[in-house]
């Protein structure tokens, strides 16, 4: 028992070592200070074709030490690729990327020669110097000695399709820094741009509204405002009811003859959609007008008045009641009540002194029921509704005739 829990004890401490181990391996461990990579820009060129070559190198920067490359060697005025020469070049702004920091030269070779005709010729191998700096303490910076980094020789082909030892015959675009400078400046330059047209046509679009509400102030106050068919509708039913209410209690007089053939004669023009006469300036209405004429107040906003009539007489119905029943039978029915109730009405308040009251009470209870459907077909919504599928079937009855 004494042994293996010895045992036990011993694996336990042989565990703790190697964690331990491991991580002082993973603090210690050594990354490169210098990284670098080389593109060409063409595997096969012709003799004094331009060419890019792209060098860019990664550089290792904490706050213990940093890696600081000779980059005098890198400027075009200086760098050797013989036997290419390098017509010009620059550098891109440095990018940094955590402990990292990125930064990219291009070139533009040529190579001029009747000596490389057909062959493949090498770039020579870049050396890259550079030391590392490490801070003290006190914040001074101590250089290490120069160390090299290497970038291998590569073949491009003179007047031939690719190097023979390419294995990948594709040339891709090269992206460089510059390349996405560049579209990062058109990108601010166009939202810069869009947004100054957005507020240019917000404040076309609030002078276009402004322009459009005066123009309407003004339309309207020379037109002069007018009571809608929904509005003479209602009024009609309400009247007509009051007359039956009255007739039941005091019996058919003459005044109440005429208010209800006021009555059905505005239910007529409804009816045949004929407009009716309003007069809308009460102020200077008589007193014959107001009572030979409807009372009309909208509902539920405006508050306009007016003072109704129609002219609707039995003849006129009668002439129009064979085109109602060809082109709109469903109104046969209503606009023949409305027929004989003016019919009988006209009688009774023109054609004699004494009239007789018997069957003017039915006449009245059935235009009542053809003025509440009216009262909703003229509703606003249900009036649009109906118009647009009218025009929509007498387009069709245009476009296909039967």
């Amino acid at each position: 028992m004494v042994n293996r829990r010895g045992f036990i004890f011993c694996l336990f401490l042989f565990g703790v070592w190697a964690i331990s181990a491991s991580a002082q391996n993973a603090e210690t461990m050594e990354v490169d200070a210098l990284q670098c990579w080389r593109r060409i820009g063409a595997n096969a060129v012709h003799v004094g074709e331009r060419f890019a070559m792209t060098l860019t190198c990664a550089v290792v920067e904490t706050n213990a030490a940093r890696a600081a490359p000779d980059l005098a060697w890198l400027e075009p005025e200086t760098l050797t690729v013989s036997p290419f020469e390098v017509l010009e070049g620059q550098r891109y702004q440095d990018i940094v990327r955590g402990s990292r920091r990125f930064f990219q030269y291009q070139y533009e070779l040529r190579i001029i020669g009747e000596d490389y005709f057909g062959l493949d010729v090498e770039l020579p191998p870049l050396e890259i110097r550079y030391r590392i700096e490490r801070a003290l303490d006190g914040g001074a910076l101590v250089e290490g000695r120069e160390l090299s980094y290497f970038l291998p020789a590569e073949s491009v082909r003179v007047l031939a399709l690719v190097p023979a030892a390419v294995t990948d015959i594709r040339e891709l675009p090269g992206e460089t820094f510059g390349d996405v400078e560049g579209r990062l400046f058109r990108a601010n330059a166009t939202g810069i741009l869009a947004t100054v047209l957005a507020g240019l046509a917000g404040i076309v679009l609030l002078l276009a509204v402004v322009r459009a509400r005066r123009d309407w102030q003004v339309a309207a106050a020379k037109v002069d405002p007018r009571v809608s068919s929904w509005d003479v509708a209602r009024a009609a039913v309400g009247e007509l009811a009051r007359v039956q209410a009255a007739s039941e209690v005091e019996g058919w007089s003459r005044d109440l003859v005429g208010r209800a053939l006021a009555v059905f004669r505005l239910a007529g023009a409804l009816i045949l959609e004929q407009p009716v006469s309003q007069m809308t300036q009460l102020g200077q209405a008589s007193e014959a007008d107001r009572e030979n004429r409807l009372y009309v107040r909208s509902w539920p906003f405006g508050g306009t008045e007016a003072l109704v009539s129609s002219a609707m007489t039995v003849r006129r119905i009668e002439s129009a009641l064979p085109i109602i029943r060809k082109n709109r039978p469903e109104d046969e029915r209503f606009l023949e009540t409305i027929h004989k109730a003016l019919k009988s009405f006209t009688t009774a308040q023109y054609t004699s002194d004494s009239f007789e009251p018997a069957g003017l009470s039915d006449d009245v209870e059935r235009s009542v029921e053809v003025l509440s459907v009216l009262r909703r077909r003229t509703l606003p919504p249900v009036w649009a509704v109906t118009e647009a599928r009218r025009t929509l079937q007498q387009w069709v009855n245009r476009r296909w005739p039967r």
